[in-house]
């Protein structure tokens, strides 16, 4: 029987801003900068934000500076933000599937377990109340960890007060999932966000049903 249900934000919850939507294009096209080097030196610098050893705005002035980018120096956060908000989509379907399990299993501890700036999910949880959801909030910014690294879910499982075979571990990411695997979890590889609607309920379901020695 699993007890805790760890679910991710970025692809699952919400669509990935980094990888589906206009925001680097358009910070690009904002300060004159190629596109495709402000994406790769970005990916390169983003577990700075989502450990929390660094604020997203400093981390993108830096990558900004590192591709040459005119302005950086003068690098508009506030405006940055609305980008961000304004590319943001919830995932309607897959938060309703979520607040259907909660009710149905009350005593089931469900944990956010995301890789995001602080600043981000911050800004998310203003527009949507995502944090409502969710019993701990398991972030990589509050772990000082990022995802799959075995340190982060060590930390996730402490946090979150349970053992490997007793949570169920729902992600978009092959690599997370491989590494919750590894470590004796039950997991809901999201390849596409549809899965999560149409799976969830019914493998909770299963999963609490069934009596784990």
């Amino acid at each position: 029987m699993i007890d805790s249900l760890l679910v991710d934000a970025g692809g699952v919850l919400f669509n990935n801003i980094l990888e589906e939507t206009c925001f680097v294009g358009e910070l690009a096209r904002r300060h004159a900068a190629d596109p495709d080097r402000l994406m790769s030196n970005l990916r390169d610098r983003a577990h700075r934000y989502e450990s929390g050893e660094r604020h997203v705005h400093d981390v993108l002035r830096d990558t900004l500076a590192a591709v040459d980018a005119a302005g950086a120096d003068d690098f508009d956060g506030e405006g940055a933000d609305r980008l961000y908000r304004a590319c943001v989509r919830p995932y309607h379907e897959n938060i309703a599937a979520l607040e259907e399990v909660v009710r149905a299993h009350p005593r089931l501890t469900v944990v956010l377990a995301n890789n995001e700036a602080e600043h981000w999910d911050d800004l998310k949880d203003a527009d949507f109340g995502h944090y409502r959801h969710f019993d701990r909030l398991c972030s990589s910014w509050r772990m000082g960890r990022v995802k799959p690294s075995a340190d982060y879910f060590a930390a996730l499982l402490e946090h979150s007060g349970t053992r490997p075979e007793r949570a169920l571990m729902v992600d978009d990411r092959a690599a997370v999932i491989a590494a919750a695997e590894a470590m004796g979890m039950r997991t809901l590889h999201v390849r596409t966000p549809e899965v999560l609607c149409a799976r969830l309920p019914a493998i909770v379901e299963a999963l609490t049903s069934v009596r784990i020695r």
